[in-house]
């Protein structure tokens, strides 16, 4: 290890080494190093006993990195619980520990910051997430405004910007009570998309995720009473969302922000240290789809925006949300949406 990684290039340096978990501790105490690179099977005591001992009765401050050829689900899990850093399996693979030093240093270097493109664990920023950064009609904008003040959970902003949205219905559509009915049911069913792609079926007891479409009089002077509330109890359900965690959640979140790349659950489960056919089983539980439906349902959820949204053409449309071919995304979108996306997007 020593040798074979280039250490100093990623802002390391080689401040000590031992022989067994025992010599490890005391190592550990005298230099207090940033990071530890243990294996599991020591004399003495062991990797996850060195690191429970450091983190819970030590208290020091240096992370951990398990290397170890244990391949095997128990020691990993055990492992991530015990609040390890990443988990290398031998034969050492230089150029992931290269990429894995590179993703801490550049953490550690930032820590208000995350590294979205090499790490599943990270969050895509608000913008990237819930809004499409080049829609420049007001009325877009309103829209995504209230979707933001959702997603930071904040009732004040949610409250204005429901506010704002129902006031520029008024002008983008010039009073016309019809099609502005229809804007907002539109957008109301936009935010149980959003809220329930995240949702897991054990994420929250029985009759906690009622989010059921109400229902819009006719008078707009009601509107944006009716919205702000649907929108409070949309960001109340997305934080009892947020308390949910463990590989489902990682992996779910990783559909939703890298759905436009080609995606296998092999790779997924790879950076989580998971067998892929265990969180394939896992994911399929507790999400009541299975990781490929739940990919292609985000596409198609994607697709749909851009079609209500933008004049982008159906075949491009297809290419922006992750699809090659735009009859495997015309088909998807059927599946799920009933209709074909041109009489999505004509309807």
């Amino acid at each position: 290890m020593s040798f074979m990684i280039d250490w100093e290039t990623h802002g390391f340096r080689v401040c000590g080494e031992a022989c067994d978990g025992e010599e490890a501790l005391e190592r550990i105490k005298e230099l207090s190093p940033d990071l530890v690179v243990t294996d599991i099977s020591m004399p003495v005591l062991d990797g996850l006993q060195l690191i429970e001992h450091c983190t819970k009765e030590l208290n020091a401050p240096c992370r951990f990195v398990v290397l170890s050829g244990h391949d095997d689900f128990a020691f990993a899990q055990k492992a991530l619980t015990c609040g390890v850093l990443d988990y290398w399996l031998k034969p050492i693979d230089v150029e992931e520990i290269h990429a894995v030093l590179g993703k801490l240093r550049s953490q550690w270097l930032n820590p208000d910051g995350y590294d979205t493109a090499s790490s599943p664990h990270a969050t895509s920023s608000l913008e990237a997430s819930w809004s499409i950064p080049d829609a420049d009609d007001p009325l877009i904008d309103a829209e995504d405004r209230l979707l933001l003040a959702i997603q930071a959970i904040d009732g004040t902003a949610i409250d204005e910007a429901a506010e704002r949205l129902c006031r520029q219905l008024e002008l983008s559509f010039e009073g016309d009570g019809k099609t502005g009915k229809a804007f907002l049911s539109n957008v109301l069913m936009e935010l149980i998309w959003k809220v329930m792609e995240g949702e897991m079926k054990n994420s929250s007891p029985e009759g906690e995720h009622d989010l059921s479409l109400p229902i819009l009089p006719n008078g707009t002077d009601r509107w944006p009473g009716i919205l702000a509330s649907f929108a409070r109890n949309s960001a109340e359900q997305l934080a009892r969302q947020r308390s949910v965690t463990g590989p489902v959640g990682e992996t779910a979140r990783f559909i939703r922000e890298r759905y436009r790349e080609p995606l296998q659950l092999r790779t997924i489960a790879r950076r989580l240290h998971f067998q892929p056919a265990y969180l394939g089983q896992l994911f399929k539980k507790q999400m009541g789809l299975s990781f490929l439906d739940y990919v292609h349902r985000t596409r198609v959820e994607a697709g749909r925006k851009l079609l209500r949204r933008t004049d982008m053409k159906i075949a491009d449309v297809a290419r922006t949300v992750g699809y090659a071919d735009p009859e495997q995304f015309a088909a998807k979108f059927k599946q799920w949406m009933d209709m074909t996306p041109s009489q999505y997007k004509n309807g």
